[in-house]
């Protein structure tokens, strides 16, 4: 006979804390590194909006740095969850595309604090600075899986870089609707869903249909 299948032990009343004081630094430093940018934003400026002191802080994360690569992974994990089961629900290639856009319009239309966290690390590893190379792993690492959504797309329409249109649909997606918020706010660009679909999947589904470009 086989043996039951284990089952993963629940968490101790310690572990339970850990875990509900880990979110809430992560949620309290997403909400500020969005409201007043990351480097304007201090371990200080957390630890007191978590109501946690600093040694505490430094139980679960190394510095601010570290921090910031931990909203950045947790932010293109959840993006890439969201945008592989919306392929999963379509049944073509092309339609395929038009849910990835879809998928990204619709997670930071709702999570806009992730949006302008993202705008924020991109500048970080544009300027080299702090923990940029590790910063361009964890995005690398996105765009490549981004990428294998999106090949079957490409090569239908006669082949390319998918590579090169997945970083073109990351760039254009954040790139409009970080404007937008930065300039409406983010209760402004709510209403706009169907304008911001229509603009970005007239812009990008047009890349695929010239991939040699991208070659």
């Amino acid at each position: 006979m086989g043996h039951p299948a284990k089952t993963d032990a629940p968490l101790s009343r310690v572990e339970r804390r850990k875990a509900r004081t880990n979110k809430r630094l992560l949620e309290v430093a997403r909400h500020l590194f969005s409201k007043n940018g990351i480097y304007w934003t201090t371990v200080e400026d957390i630890t007191e909006s978590a109501d946690q002191g600093k040694g505490t802080f430094y139980k679960y994360f190394e510095s601010k740095d570290a921090i910031i690569r931990t909203l950045l992974e947790e932010g293109l994990g959840e993006l890439q969850v969201k945008t592989e089961q919306a392929v999963k629900d379509t049944d073509s290639e092309l339609t395929g595309l038009s849910a990835i856009i879809g998928a990204r319009v619709d997670f930071f239309l709702s999570q806009p604090d992730y949006l302008l966290l993202f705008h924020q690390v991109r500048g970080m590893m544009q300027l080299q600075v702090g923990v940029a190379k590790e910063l361009h792993d964890v995005y690398d690492e996105h765009l490549r899986r981004l990428a294998g959504l999106i090949e079957p797309a490409i090569e239908e329409a006669g082949g390319g870089s998918a590579l090169d249109v997945a970083t073109a649909i990351a760039a254009y997606t954040s790139g409009l609707l970080t404007y937008h918020v930065l300039f409406e706010g983010p209760d402004g660009i709510q209403r706009r869903r169907q304008y911001f679909l229509q603009t970005l999947q007239g812009s990008l589904l047009s890349l695929v249909k010239h991939t040699d470009g991208f070659r």
